[in-house]
């Protein structure tokens, strides 16, 4: 794996500074994109010291804002020619209504739509690589989720927000845009997957009340960070997924076969062409 570079997202972090840590081991540069220089930077220190690897690097990136992510691949671009893995893993969860910088719902804006556009800036990186990988991190959420296209900027209100539902319906647009993205671009080997419930303090961080303190009751049943970050790692550099694209894997890094709204090739088109739309990209190119 030595001379692979490859770029995560929420890398500071849980799972992303476990599989951070566990991918400098194995020799790669990594680039850890997240909002907070300070602690990315103490991350990035930490990871380089432990692995015995100089090869570990900082970007900001804050992924509520269009304009942040543009300014990271210009940083990105102007450090290095290729990616070979790109590992968008990055989340949130709020059971308040919240708007990212450029006015869409939250879950929505951060979980999907920065990833979206962050891939598409990164894709003349990626096909620099000889075989690059793109991993997105969605979760078995996305079997209970819908796209409801009129409620994408939070037009329906406080009143009508459920953030349990923002956030399937933010993770079924994640599957949707791996599956596409794996159709349009053959060469890119693009997999979405599901991590487990792993302790973490995603449940804490923007929850209601009831919500943090029912994830910390569980945190002790729930799997340790490098165990939710395998699949991650799985896809990112296993041989045996050379050849498989556009598919699901859960926390056992088995593939899962797609039911409903997720395998719908209409829906993941449209998807597709919204998202193009708010990001500013002719949806007939990638």
């Amino acid at each position: 794996m030595q001379d692979k570079t490859v770029f995560i997202t929420g890398g500071s972090d849980g799972i992303g500074r476990a599989a951070a840590l566990e991918l400098a081991h194995r020799g790669m540069k990594v680039i850890i994109a997240c909002r907070n220089a300070s602690s990315g930077k103490a991350v990035c220190h930490r990871i380089s010291k432990l692995s015995q690897n100089r090869e570990i690097y900082h970007i900001p990136i804050d992924l509520a804002s269009q304009a942040s992510i543009h300014e990271a691949v210009q940083q990105f671009s102007g450090r290095f020619d290729q990616l070979d893995v790109l590992i968008n893993n990055a989340g949130v969860y709020s059971s308040q209504l919240r708007l990212t910088e450029d006015g869409y719902e939250w879950h929505f804006g951060i979980n999907h739509l920065g990833h979206f556009l962050l891939t598409r800036l990164l894709k003349p990186h990626l096909l620099a690589a000889p075989s690059p990988r793109v991993v997105n991190v969605s979760s078995v959420a996305q079997c209970h989720g819908k796209i409801d296209f009129e409620n994408l900027r939070g037009e329906k209100g406080p009143a009508a927000y459920n953030g349990i539902e923002a956030y399937a319906q933010s993770k079924l647009a994640v599957m949707l845009f791996t599956r596409e993205l794996a159709r349009r671009e053959k060469r890119i080997i693009t997999n979405a997957l599901h991590p487990g419930v792993v302790r973490t303090r995603f449940g804490n961080k923007y929850s209601n009340w009831k919500l943090s303190l029912f994830w910390t009751f569980w945190k002790p049943f729930m799997c340790a960070p490098l165990r939710g970050a395998q699949t991650h790692l799985y896809l990112a550099t296993d041989p045996a997924v050379e050849q498989i694209s556009g598919s699901f894997f859960d926390e056992h890094q088995r593939q899962r076969e797609l039911k409903g709204l997720a395998s719908n090739d209409l829906l993941a088109r449209r998807m597709w062409k919204e998202s193009c739309a708010m990001t500013g990209f002719d949806a007939v190119m990638l």
